[in-house]
């Protein structure tokens, strides 16, 4: 196929002639993770966490927060990443 060609849906055939029942892809877990990550700002904002809320998808992100603002920590939101 040439650069560029949607391959989602053949992707999907392939791994269900696999075995697979069922193929998420990414999408559906951010998706889910923006809807925990709005419950929890929520929550937050009835003064049930620490404001503001830090978020991100990235465990490089994380990662730098744990070595260079550690203090930060209680502000990052505990959502799952996708």
């Amino acid at each position: 196929m040439p650069p560029g060609t949607p391959a989602a849906g053949r992707l999907v055939t392939a791994l269900r002639r696999l075995g697979f029942h069922r193929v998420f892809d990414t999408d559906l877990s951010a998706d889910l993770t923006i809807v925990e990550e709005a419950h929890e700002f929520l929550e937050r904002l009835q003064g049930k966490g620490p404001l503001p809320m830090l978020t991100s998808c990235s465990p490089g992100w994380i990662n730098f927060l744990e070595k260079f603002y550690p203090e930060l920590i209680p502000n990052a939101s505990t959502a799952a990443r996708p």
